[in-house]
């Protein structure tokens, strides 16, 4: 796996944290052969309006580079965030996730996404982000991840 990090000036042993729990966290989620060929862009940004978020530089099916943007904060504060949008790049890589994706409605075109091949749309009072299937996850598994982090540190 190819990871660089940038916009973190003078924080080399922060800088190294983040690359090394890109690798623990792909390693938990990924096969290592998927793992091999993945090229993880990390962007810490002083300003960012969310704690972080996934771009998905390939725009084709199974894509393989990425470009996860976090918010300028504390290292443990950015590694839980890192854990989340690390789910978001399996997501994306193994084409369970598809987002940007224009679908024809009756008012013109609607930006959508598709969850496991199917265009997924919030019912009722569902949430558009916290109720979608990939955030679902995604919050789920940051947790457990994270605590594995943690313990894998721990015993090092």
């Amino acid at each position: 796996m190819n990871i660089t990090v940038t916009g973190m000036v003078g924080r080399r042993s922060g800088k190294l944290q983040l690359i090394e729990a890109a690798k623990f966290f792909a390693a938990q989620l990924m096969d290592p052969r998927m793992v091999r060929n993945l090229t993880v862009d990390i962007e810490v940004r002083r300003g960012l309006d969310v704690d972080g978020e996934c771009v998905d530089e390939d725009g084709v099916r199974n894509p393989r580079w990425f470009t996860i943007g976090l918010k300028n904060q504390d290292i443990d504060e950015m590694i839980k965030v890192l854990a989340h949008e690390m789910v978001h790049v399996k997501q994306h890589a193994k084409n369970e996730l598809q987002s940007g994706l224009m679908v024809a409605t009756r008012g013109g075109m609607k930006m959508s996404s598709r969850w496991m091949g199917e265009i997924w749309k919030p019912e009722g009072k569902e949430c558009h982000y916290y109720d979608s299937p990939w955030e679902i996850e995604a919050y789920g598994r940051e947790v457990g991840l994270y605590q594995k982090w943690l313990a894998a540190q721990e015993a090092a």
